[in-house]
């Protein structure tokens, strides 16, 4: 267990690497005490182009209405997450919600335009809110949007440091956070990121652990175990489910006949009463390809070991093995391994 413990350190600093490479927003569920702030109602900020980053920036006139835009087919269906909140002198509260709802609509990018997506957002929220109240929320989703392309065009540079280095990881994360506070200033990151800032943190922390020469195995396991419980309950609970499925995974990837009955059970519970049959016939279909795939090695090294064919004769006959033994989708499957072991070699 402990030795489980500890190599889930190590995977919990993979997917904190995977989630740096990762540049847009991440959603993290949120801890129903974080604090919320306001925005002042006079605040204003740039447009931006969610679709090219490096274009440049144009304020968008607030006088003059976006285009009217019919929802994007993919939102059919659903519900609008998030929401805003407005104190009582008309101001709109900071909270995480706000970003859940600018999430939403970023959904879209790379199948609207970003006018249109802006559009979008404004028209949800003239439905409910004065003018003065969507201003401001269209103000902070500007400032999001423009957080949002700086992170895309820093990302190759984030991406070429070590990150198996928990020092060089450390480094990207307070980059990130000190382009947040730039570009959103300290109430807003605060609010759209802190509970996200939290759990990066932790994760860093289960890197570093994981990665220290001078801990026992058994000191490793205590720091890992003392780093989960300084988590939220919610943030302990999501952990609990994703390494659960991780688990089950795999479990799924062993041989059928490795499964003991409690493990069988779990994998039954999670995808079916049906799935043991399913992973045995993956597992033989598996098996299958392996023997055609070294039967047609070995018959590809007999004949270009043969002296007394030429090349154009040794091509013959291997596709005369191909007709017999292979269909049209194992051949292209072949010609593909064979055109990717050739550039290994």
């Amino acid at each position: 267990m402990k030795r489980q413990s500890i190599a889930r350190g190590l995977i919990g600093g993979i997917i904190l690497v995977i989630g740096l490479i990762l540049v847009l927003p991440y959603r993290q569920p949120e801890s129903a005490a974080t604090e919320m702030h306001a925005v002042p109602a006079t605040a204003s900020g740039p447009g931006h182009n969610l679709t090219n980053p490096d274009a440049p920036h144009k304020a968008p006139d607030a006088s003059t209405p976006d285009p009217r835009v019919e929802p994007h087919p993919s939102l059919a269906g659903t519900d609008v997450n998030g929401g805003i909140r407005v104190d009582q002198n008309g101001r709109v509260v900071l909270h995480r919600d706000v970003r859940r709802m600018f999430d939403y609509y970023l959904s879209l990018r790379g199948r609207m335009e970003n006018d249109a997506i802006r559009a979008l957002l404004r028209q949800h929220l003239e439905a409910s809110e004065s003018r003065d109240v969507v201003n401001q929320a269209l103000a902070l989703f500007d400032k999001y949007v423009a957080l949002i392309d700086a992170e895309i065009r820093l990302a190759d540079e984030w991406t070429q440091r070590d990150l198996k280095a928990s020092a060089q990881v450390a480094t990207v994360l307070e980059e990130r956070r000190n382009l947040r506070r730039t570009h959103l200033g300290d109430d807003l990151a605060e609010a759209f990121f802190e509970e996200q800032e939290s759990y990066e943190d932790y994760q860093l922390e289960r890197m570093k652990i994981g990665t220290d020469p001078n801990l026992s195995e058994a000191e490793k396991a205590e720091a890992l175990a003392a780093a989960e419980n300084r988590l939220t309950p919610q943030q302990q609970e999501i952990r609990k489910q994703t390494f659960a499925w991780l688990d089950i995974k795999q479990l799924a990837r062993q041989p059928i006949e490795s499964l003991n009955v409690e493990s069988a059970d779990a994998i039954r519970q999670r995808f079916g009463e049906n799935a043991l049959d399913r992973l045995a016939a993956v597992e033989q279909e598996r098996k299958t390809w392996e023997q055609k795939r070294q039967a047609y090695r070995d018959e590809k090294a007999r004949l270009e070991a043969r002296t007394d064919l030429s090349d154009d004769e040794k091509k013959a006959s291997l596709l005369d093995y191909v007709q017999a033994h292979l269909d049209d989708s194992e051949w292209r499957r072949m010609q593909a391994l064979d055109s990717v072991e050739g550039e290994l070699d």
